[in-house]
Formats: structure tokens, C-alpha cells, sequence
């Protein structure tokens, strides 16, 4: 007897932070610090620039994306979705990733990162964002997930 009395009919196309398909890709890993750090989400270099990497403070020393760990799901059942203070998060820093869009985007739209927070959106970068090496790839309504095609971990500050 199955366990499983009920199946969706549509299921969401993904989540923030997993990695889009299996094209060449970078990735590294930091212990998060001044978290938590969200899945999806730029993050910069963190105090010891070796070994830890922070929520996106500004342009200087991006060090990618963080990328969704399923270990990390509700951990201990807390429902956090997230990486915590000095937990090791995988970062990617070059490939195609799903992020969350929250005004939307089209393909071929610029990406860009709010400062302090990381949150990607799409894009030329203004006062207090930093402009990505990466374009969205798919369609999303504001608040939807789409793949970013992240070039590399250069950066430029916003206007």
C-alpha cells in the first residue's frame, strides 16, 4: 500500500537556488556569516575572504549565488529554508541557476542584486544595486522563479 494517497496535477517548474540543467558550471562553498543567507541570492565575500561569504553587501568581491541544498530544507523540522551562521553554503559562480524574479523579467533581461540583501532582480542596476555578468534565460510574472545565466563573478555598481 502506498504512502502517497494524492498526487499534484501541475507541479512548480522549480525552486530558488537549484542549479537549471547540466551545462558547464562553478561552484564553490563558504561558511555563511551575517546570515541567514536565502537560497538564490548573491552573496559577497565575508571577513576572511577564504573561507566565508555574506548576503551581497555591494560590488566588491561577489562571490556568486547560493545554491538550494536539500539537507538544509527545514532542518530539525524548523522550516527554515536557509543557510544559517557559519553553516557551509554551496555558491555557484558560473552556470544557470533558478532565482526568484520579484518584478519579473524576460529573456535576455540584465541581472542585478539589491545591495545588502543579495536579492536578484532583473534589470540595469541603479543606486544601491550592482549589475551582474548574466541575463535571464526564461519568462517570469514579478515574484516568479526564472534561470539566470550567471557569465562570471565580475560586477559593476549601479548609477
Amino acid at each position: 500500500m502506498s504512502a502517497q494517497t494524492s498526487y499534484t496535477r501541475n507541479l512548480r517548474k522549480a525552486l530558488a537556488g537549484m542549479i537549471f540543467d547540466l551545462s558547464d558550471r562553478v561552484l564553490s562553498s563558504r561558511s555563511c556569516e551575517n546570515g541567514p543567507c536565502a537560497f538564490g541570492i548573491g552573496v559577497t565575500r565575508g571577513t576572511d575572504a577564504d573561507n566565508q561569504a555574506e548576503p551581497a553587501v555591494d560590488e566588491t568581491g561577489f562571490k556568486g549565488i547560493t545554491v538550494r541544498a536539500l539537507d538544509m530544507e527545514g532542518a530539525a523540522n524548523t522550516g527554515l529554508i536557509q543557510y544559517e551562521d557559519t553553516e557551509s553554503m554551496a555558491i555557484m559562480e558560473k552556470g544557470k541557476i533558478w532565482v526568484t524574479v520579484p518584478a519579473g523579467c524576460v529573456p535576455g533581461d540584465l541581472a542585478k542584486y539589491t545591495n545588502g540583501t543579495g536579492v536578484i532582480d532583473a534589470g540595469a542596476a541603479g543606486a544601491g544595486e550592482t549589475q551582474l555578468d548574466g541575463y535571464f534565460d526564461t519568462t517570469a510574472a514579478a515574484g516568479e522563479v526564472a534561470v539566470l545565466v550567471l557569465n562570471s563573478t565580475s560586477t559593476t555598481a549601479g548609477a
